[in-house]
């Protein structure tokens, strides 16, 4: 995601290690003056904690963006005063959706963006629904699917799976069952309720 921002909007990218590592984050801002960084909430506990090791002067962040979760206000609050992150959004999505289907924006007030994942990308489409198929109204928790361009062709020389998650409807529309459970509010915003596949974690690397 932040390859493709810089190279459609000609900004530059920086790589500060070839796997996580907290304090190379917090130098590479410093030295490279850093305007915005990426991130899942667990590095960015990571890096504010790095800080507090050794105090960087860290003055030109100005925006965020997680993924993986929602942030925490307190999260987002101690960002705002410990390295400058004026403004964080969060986006949700799959490796199998090209990554984001939804996102949260500027103008959206706070408390969207710490409780929600904001609302459904451009050219994407997105439903709910229950364990018979049917489209669920507003407001009702359901698996939440999504469809559009971003959506892969399919695993590789893996039919069966590719079968199992991405169905047509009755239209010859693709959408990809993100086996995630969730529901959409009123004004269009998603909220991520759960987990309707179960997954073991075993280990990460990041």
């Amino acid at each position: 995601m932040g390859f493709l921002a810089s190279l459609i909007h000609g900004c530059t990218i920086v790589f500060p290690s070839d796997h996580f590592d907290a304090s190379l984050v917090l130098d590479s801002i410093v030295m490279e003056k850093c305007t915005t960084i990426y991130g899942v909430p667990t590095m960015f506990i990571a890096e504010l904690e790095a800080n507090q090791t050794q105090k960087r002067d860290i003055n030109t962040l100005r925006k965020g963006l997680a993924a993986g979760s929602t942030v925490p206000l307190a999260l987002m609050n101690k960002l705002k005063e410990q390295i400058g992150i004026e403004t964080m959004l969060i986006a949700y999505g799959m490796t199998e959706t090209s990554p984001v289907t939804f996102m949260s924006s500027f103008e959206d007030p706070v408390e969207k963006r710490v409780a929600t994942v904001g609302r459904v990308m451009p050219h994407t489409a997105a439903k709910v629904i229950d364990k018979s198929g049917r489209i669920l109204g507003k407001g009702e928790r359901g698996e939440l699917c999504s469809s559009g361009y971003a959506l892969q062709r399919g695993y590789l020389d893996d039919e069966e799976k590719t079968n199992d998650v991405m169905k047509k409807d009755e239209n010859g529309v693709v959408w990809m069952h993100t086996g995630d459970e969730g529901m959409i509010d009123e004004l269009g915003y998603c909220h991520i309720t759960g987990r309707i596949k179960d997954i073991i974690i075993r280990g990460m690397c990041i």
